[in-house]
C-alpha cells in the first residue's frame, strides 16, 4: 500500500519530535532485521549500560544512550538502533519500511551517503576517547547480504 502525499505530510507533522511511545528499541527492530540486530549486539554500542556502575548523567546520555537526552528522555542506556536510525514507531510498520521516501519523510535517518555516516557517528566520536582511533568509515554491524 502507498502513502499518499498528503498523508505521508500529516505523519510528518505528527512525529516531528519523539516522545517515549515514539521509540521502539533494539529488539523491536530485530524482529525485521535480526542479522542486523545480532551484529550489533557484538559492539560496544550495545554494551554501554556495562560501562557504568549506576544511571550516568543527562550530559553523557546524549552518546551513551537512545531518546532524546540529554534535553528529553533517554528511552535506553545503550547506543541501540534508533540511537542512528531516528525514533522508529512511525516507520517500522512494514508497509512503511518498504516505502523508503515515506519512511524517510516520517522520521527514518537517511544514512546512505558515507557523509552522512560519518557526520552522524562524529556527533559523539568527535573526541579521542578511546585507546584506539575512530574509524568514521567502519561499519557499525557488519551484515553480509
Amino acid at each position: 500500500m502507498k502513502l499518499g502525499p498528503l498523508v505521508a505530510l500529516v505523519l510528518c507533522a505528527a512525529t516531528a519530535s519523539a516522545g517515549r511511545l515514539d521509540w521502539t528499541g533494539s529488539a523491536a527492530c530485530g524482529t525485521c532485521h535480526p542479522a542486523e540486530l545480532a551484529a550489533w549486539q557484538a559492539t560496544p554500542h550495545a554494551s554501554t549500560r556495562t560501562r557504568f556502575t549506576e544511571r550516568p548523567p543527562s550530559k553523557c546520555l546524549g552518546c551513551h544512550a537512545t531518546g532524546e537526552a540529554p534535553a528529553g528522555p533517554a528511552i535506553a542506556v545503550e547506543v541501540g538502533c534508533e540511537a542512528c536510525h531516528g525514533a522508529g514507531a512511525a516507520y517500522s510498520p512494514d508497509d512503511i519500511m518498504r516505502d523508503r521516501p515515506v519512511a524517510l519523510a516520517v522520521g527514518l535517518a537517511d544514512l546512505s551517503t558515507p557523509k552522512a555516516r560519518t557526520a552522524l557517528c562524529m556527533s559523539c566520536h568527535a573526541r579521542q576517547t578511546r585507546e584506539r582511533a575512530f574509524d568514521p568509515g567502519a561499519p557499525v554491524h557488519p551484515v553480509r547480504k
